[in-house]
Protein backbone atom coordinates (compact mmCIF):
# COMPACT_ATOMS: atom_id res chain seq x y z
CA UNK A 1 0.00 0.00 0.00
CA UNK A 2 2.26 2.63 -0.89
CA UNK A 3 2.79 5.20 -3.94
CA UNK A 4 6.83 5.48 -5.00
CA UNK A 5 8.03 7.92 -8.01
CA UNK A 6 11.81 8.32 -9.27
CA UNK A 7 11.98 12.10 -11.19
CA UNK A 8 15.23 12.86 -12.59
CA UNK A 9 16.78 16.45 -12.59
CA UNK A 10 19.35 18.07 -14.50
CA UNK A 11 23.71 17.74 -13.59
CA UNK A 12 22.19 14.41 -12.79
CA UNK A 13 20.52 14.61 -9.88
CA UNK A 14 17.62 12.45 -9.03
CA UNK A 15 14.57 13.35 -6.85
CA UNK A 16 12.84 10.20 -5.55
CA UNK A 17 9.01 10.52 -3.44
CA UNK A 18 6.81 7.70 -1.39
CA UNK A 19 3.87 8.10 -0.06
CA UNK A 20 3.43 4.98 2.76
CA UNK A 21 0.07 3.73 3.52
CA UNK A 22 -0.73 1.64 6.32
CA UNK A 23 -3.62 0.46 8.43
CA UNK A 24 -4.83 3.37 10.47
CA UNK A 25 -4.30 1.36 14.27
CA UNK A 26 -0.22 1.01 13.22
CA UNK A 27 1.72 2.63 15.74
CA UNK A 28 3.43 5.42 13.91
CA UNK A 29 6.81 4.68 12.42
CA UNK A 30 9.89 6.32 13.94
CA UNK A 31 11.63 9.79 11.85
CA UNK A 32 14.54 8.74 9.89
CA UNK A 33 17.84 7.95 12.05
CA UNK A 34 21.71 8.07 10.84
CA UNK A 35 22.83 4.34 11.35
CA UNK A 36 26.21 2.38 10.44
CA UNK A 37 25.23 -0.59 8.60
CA UNK A 38 28.00 -2.73 7.56
CA UNK A 39 30.40 -0.77 5.79
CA UNK A 40 27.83 1.98 5.03
CA UNK A 41 26.12 4.50 6.87
CA UNK A 42 22.82 4.77 6.19
CA UNK A 43 19.57 7.17 6.64
CA UNK A 44 15.87 4.95 7.59
CA UNK A 45 12.62 5.84 9.47
CA UNK A 46 12.07 2.66 11.64
CA UNK A 47 8.63 0.61 11.95
CA UNK A 48 8.39 0.14 15.21
CA UNK A 49 6.49 -3.55 15.26
CA UNK A 50 9.60 -4.66 12.94
CA UNK A 51 12.40 -2.70 13.64
CA UNK A 52 12.51 -2.87 9.48
CA UNK A 53 12.02 -0.03 7.18
CA UNK A 54 10.50 0.55 3.86
CA UNK A 55 12.91 3.16 2.73
CA UNK A 56 16.35 4.25 2.75
CA UNK A 57 19.46 5.50 1.75
CA UNK A 58 23.65 5.03 2.04
CA UNK A 59 26.83 6.98 1.67
CA UNK A 60 27.34 5.04 -1.77
CA UNK A 61 24.34 6.78 -3.29
CA UNK A 62 22.31 3.37 -3.20
CA UNK A 63 18.14 4.18 -2.66
CA UNK A 64 16.03 0.89 -1.77
CA UNK A 65 12.07 1.31 -1.50
CA UNK A 66 9.93 -1.32 -0.69
CA UNK A 67 6.37 -1.83 -1.28
CA UNK A 68 3.92 -4.64 -0.03
CA UNK A 69 2.79 -6.87 -3.09
CA UNK A 70 -1.32 -7.46 -3.81
CA UNK A 71 -2.15 -9.97 -6.22
CA UNK A 72 -5.14 -10.22 -7.25
CA UNK A 73 -5.60 -13.90 -5.98
CA UNK A 74 -4.41 -13.46 -2.16
CA UNK A 75 -1.83 -15.01 -1.25
CA UNK A 76 -2.44 -17.64 1.43
CA UNK A 77 -0.78 -18.70 4.91
CA UNK A 78 1.36 -16.95 6.95
CA UNK A 79 5.03 -15.47 5.87
CA UNK A 80 7.71 -17.00 7.97
CA UNK A 81 9.71 -12.87 7.90
CA UNK A 82 8.51 -9.37 8.04
CA UNK A 83 9.10 -7.58 4.84
CA UNK A 84 10.55 -4.61 6.69
CA UNK A 85 13.76 -6.85 7.04
CA UNK A 86 14.52 -6.46 3.16
CA UNK A 87 16.29 -3.38 2.85
CA UNK A 88 18.06 -3.28 6.32
CA UNK A 89 19.50 -6.37 5.10
CA UNK A 90 20.46 -4.54 1.55
CA UNK A 91 21.11 -1.29 2.83
CA UNK A 92 24.70 -1.90 3.40
CA UNK A 93 25.54 -2.42 -0.62
CA UNK A 94 27.30 -0.43 -3.17
CA UNK A 95 24.91 -0.35 -6.01
CA UNK A 96 21.54 -2.22 -7.11
CA UNK A 97 24.03 -4.81 -8.78
CA UNK A 98 25.45 -5.79 -5.76
CA UNK A 99 22.13 -5.59 -3.48
CA UNK A 100 20.58 -7.88 -6.03
CA UNK A 101 23.86 -10.40 -5.65
CA UNK A 102 22.92 -10.29 -1.97
CA UNK A 103 19.08 -10.64 -2.26
CA UNK A 104 19.99 -14.18 -3.99
CA UNK A 105 22.39 -15.19 -1.38
CA UNK A 106 20.91 -14.04 1.66
CA UNK A 107 17.19 -14.02 1.13
CA UNK A 108 14.38 -16.44 -0.22
CA UNK A 109 11.01 -14.41 -1.60
CA UNK A 110 9.22 -17.50 -0.75
CA UNK A 111 9.96 -16.26 3.47
CA UNK A 112 7.81 -13.19 2.68
CA UNK A 113 4.62 -11.84 2.01
CA UNK A 114 4.64 -10.93 -1.96
CA UNK A 115 6.25 -7.42 -2.23
CA UNK A 116 8.03 -5.53 -5.02
CA UNK A 117 11.56 -3.81 -3.80
CA UNK A 118 12.79 -0.82 -5.81
CA UNK A 119 16.53 -0.48 -6.28
CA UNK A 120 18.24 2.79 -7.44
CA UNK A 121 21.68 3.84 -8.11
CA UNK A 122 24.78 4.56 -10.21
CA UNK A 123 22.15 5.67 -12.75
CA UNK A 124 20.81 1.94 -12.64
CA UNK A 125 17.04 1.42 -11.69
CA UNK A 126 16.06 -2.69 -10.70
CA UNK A 127 13.43 -4.23 -9.31
CA UNK A 128 12.22 -7.01 -7.43
CA UNK A 129 8.53 -8.61 -7.49
CA UNK A 130 7.78 -11.28 -5.83
CA UNK A 131 3.48 -12.42 -6.24
CA UNK A 132 3.79 -15.39 -3.54
CA UNK A 133 4.30 -17.66 -6.45
CA UNK A 134 6.89 -16.17 -8.64
CA UNK A 135 9.79 -13.50 -8.22
CA UNK A 136 10.76 -11.69 -11.29
CA UNK A 137 13.75 -8.81 -11.77
CA UNK A 138 14.24 -6.48 -13.90
CA UNK A 139 17.22 -4.08 -14.68
CA UNK A 140 17.27 -0.90 -16.85
CA UNK A 141 19.07 2.60 -17.31
CA UNK A 142 16.73 5.32 -15.23
CA UNK A 143 16.98 7.66 -18.24
CA UNK A 144 15.07 10.90 -18.38
CA UNK A 145 11.86 10.24 -17.87
CA UNK A 146 10.22 10.06 -14.61
CA UNK A 147 9.34 6.71 -12.97
CA UNK A 148 6.33 5.52 -10.87
CA UNK A 149 5.58 2.28 -8.84
CA UNK A 150 2.33 1.80 -6.70
CA UNK A 151 0.26 -0.82 -4.43
CA UNK A 152 -2.91 -1.12 -2.49
CA UNK A 153 -4.31 -3.44 -0.13
CA UNK A 154 -7.33 -3.02 -2.74
CA UNK A 155 -5.51 -4.93 -5.26
CA UNK A 156 -2.61 -3.76 -7.04
CA UNK A 157 -4.33 -3.89 -10.12
CA UNK A 158 -7.30 -1.83 -8.94
CA UNK A 159 -5.31 1.63 -8.43
CA UNK A 160 -2.39 0.51 -11.03
CA UNK A 161 -4.66 2.21 -13.95
CA UNK A 162 -6.23 5.50 -12.41
CA UNK A 163 -2.95 6.18 -10.40
CA UNK A 164 -0.65 6.23 -13.89
CA UNK A 165 -2.97 8.02 -16.24
CA UNK A 166 -3.04 10.77 -13.14
CA UNK A 167 1.30 10.49 -12.94
CA UNK A 168 0.85 10.98 -16.81
CA UNK A 169 -1.24 14.55 -16.74
CA UNK A 170 1.11 15.82 -13.80
CA UNK A 171 4.31 15.15 -15.71
CA UNK A 172 3.37 15.69 -19.44
CA UNK A 173 5.25 18.84 -20.53
CA UNK A 174 5.79 19.82 -16.59
CA UNK A 175 8.05 22.77 -16.55
CA UNK A 176 8.71 22.07 -13.11
CA UNK A 177 8.89 18.27 -12.32
CA UNK A 178 9.68 18.53 -8.50
CA UNK A 179 6.47 20.83 -8.43
CA UNK A 180 4.70 18.18 -10.43
CA UNK A 181 6.00 15.43 -7.95
CA UNK A 182 4.84 16.71 -4.67
CA UNK A 183 1.19 17.75 -6.79
CA UNK A 184 1.07 14.28 -7.65
CA UNK A 185 1.55 12.90 -4.28
CA UNK A 186 -0.73 15.50 -2.61
CA UNK A 187 -3.38 14.43 -4.88
CA UNK A 188 -6.75 13.05 -3.32
CA UNK A 189 -9.72 12.78 -5.86
CA UNK A 190 -12.96 13.66 -4.12
CA UNK A 191 -15.04 10.63 -3.94
CA UNK A 192 -12.57 8.13 -4.62
CA UNK A 193 -10.25 8.92 -1.89
CA UNK A 194 -9.66 5.13 -2.13
CA UNK A 195 -7.72 5.02 -5.29
CA UNK A 196 -5.97 8.09 -4.67
CA UNK A 197 -2.48 8.48 -3.97
CA UNK A 198 -3.07 10.23 -0.83
CA UNK A 199 -5.16 7.63 -0.19
CA UNK A 200 -7.32 7.01 2.98
CA UNK A 201 -9.85 4.37 3.47
CA UNK A 202 -11.97 3.58 6.49
CA UNK A 203 -9.26 1.41 7.79
CA UNK A 204 -5.95 2.64 6.36
CA UNK A 205 -4.55 6.27 4.58
CA UNK A 206 -1.29 7.87 4.01
CA UNK A 207 0.34 8.27 6.77
CA UNK A 208 3.85 9.86 5.60
CA UNK A 209 5.85 10.94 2.73
CA UNK A 210 9.66 10.59 2.04
CA UNK A 211 11.21 12.69 0.13
CA UNK A 212 15.35 12.00 -0.87
CA UNK A 213 17.28 14.53 -2.94
CA UNK A 214 20.44 12.76 -4.54
CA UNK A 215 22.99 15.10 -6.35
CA UNK A 216 26.95 14.61 -6.83
CA UNK A 217 27.98 15.53 -2.99
CA UNK A 218 25.06 14.32 -0.75
CA UNK A 219 21.79 12.98 0.53
CA UNK A 220 19.06 14.85 1.67
CA UNK A 221 16.02 13.03 3.31
CA UNK A 222 13.03 14.67 4.28
CA UNK A 223 10.23 12.93 6.08
CA UNK A 224 6.98 14.51 6.31
CA UNK A 225 4.25 13.18 8.71
CA UNK A 226 0.43 13.35 7.94
CA UNK A 227 0.68 16.37 10.91
CA UNK A 228 2.70 18.31 8.10
CA UNK A 229 5.57 18.13 10.23
CA UNK A 230 9.14 17.58 8.84
CA UNK A 231 12.16 15.66 9.94
CA UNK A 232 15.25 16.64 7.80
CA UNK A 233 18.43 14.86 7.75
CA UNK A 234 21.53 14.53 5.26
CA UNK A 235 24.39 12.43 4.58
CA UNK A 236 27.20 13.29 2.22
CA UNK A 237 28.28 11.06 -0.03
CA UNK A 238 31.32 8.78 0.11
CA UNK A 239 33.07 9.86 -2.66
CA UNK A 240 32.27 13.74 -1.50
CA UNK A 241 34.69 13.18 1.27
CA UNK A 242 38.12 12.68 -0.14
Amino acid sequence: MCTMTIVPLPADRVRVAFNRDENRDRPAAKPPVRRRIGEREALLPIDPISDGTWIAANDAGLILALLNGNPPQPVRGKAARSRGEIVPELISCDSPADALERFDRKLRPADFAPFRLVLFGRGLLADIRWDGNQSMISNRLLGGSPVLFTSSGLGDHLVEGPRRELFELHFENAADPVAAQDAFHAHRWPGREHLSVNMARVDARTVSRTVIARDDDAIQFDYFTDADSTDRESLPLAGARS
